[in-house]
């Protein structure tokens, strides 16, 4: 009994340090030292006002330093929940406590004590560890969360985590322990985007509308040029004025 305690805890510890750790920070010490990093804003639709991100990650990486930054610091995000992950689920392959390591990871990521608490989005992070416990279930509950999100884009990664319940309780059983684990994980994702809600609902109440498609435009173009996402946005216009506002010869 001392034993799976230990181990237990040894695998929350080991994924919460390994969780705290935020390459995206370390992009930026390197590439522009001393310098604070911008936050992440989604236009209202008027222009008149934003909604601030609070997190720290690939988003963050490619709007300053490009899509080649981002995408391998995303890469990073997903290697330090996939890694821990598997190798404590192949030392243990007959307990839970890849787990509990998986799910350490994530609240590291989100509120890493080396950073007061301040971390990133978490989606990378749940990608990396759904590919260690279950890479038929990332496939299908992601892949059904695009289809959704092309609807309703905004909730497009949101509707992939949720997914993850109704699949691990197919798959595993309702009271099983990776059932379990999938509630954690999308609670535990839903609370790190509270602060971005929280603003939002200020927002809506003010009668401001988030372009959030001008966003979602920037970061198709910014893939596409190899520009950082701040270069690209500035030349897009907001969907209220497409046609009032100039583009420039490469739009």
């Amino acid at each position: 009994m001392m034993d799976t305690w230990l181990i237990g805890i040894l695998a929350a510890t080991v994924g919460y340090l390994i969780g705290s750790f935020s390459f995206a920070r370390l992009v930026f010490a390197w590439l522009r030292p001393g310098v604070p990093i911008e936050p992440v804003k989604t236009p209202t639709k008027d222009g008149s006002a934003a909604l601030v991100s609070h997190a720290v990650g690939a988003t963050s990486v490619m709007m300053t330093f490009g899509p080649r930054w981002g995408m391998l610091t995303t890469l990073v995000d997903i290697l330090k929940s996939f890694v821990p992950t598997l190798i404590f689920h192949l030392i243990y392959p007959n307990d839970s406590y890849h787990l509990i390591c998986a799910v350490a990871v994530l609240v590291g990521h989100l509120w890493p004590v080396w950073y007061s608490f301040n971390g990133g989005g978490g989606n990378a992070n749940i990608m990396g560890m759904l590919l260690a416990v279950s890479p038929l279930g990332l496939l299908v509950t992601h892949s059904v969360g695009m289809v959704i999100g092309m609807a309703v884009p905004v909730i497009s990664f949101l509707a992939g985590v949720v997914l993850m319940i109704p699949w691990f309780a197919w798959r595993n059983g309702i009271y099983s322990a990776e059932t379990l684990f999938a509630i954690i994980v999308t609670l535990l994702y839903v609370g790190g985007q509270v602060p971005e809600y929280l603003q939002a609902r200020r927002l809506h109440l003010g009668v401001h509308d988030l372009d959030v498609d001008h966003v979602m435009r920037t970061m198709k173009r910014s893939a596409a040029t190899g520009k950082p996402g701040r270069q690209v946005m500035n030349t897009l216009p907001l969907n209220n004025d497409d046609e009032s506002r100039p583009r420039t010869d490469s739009e």
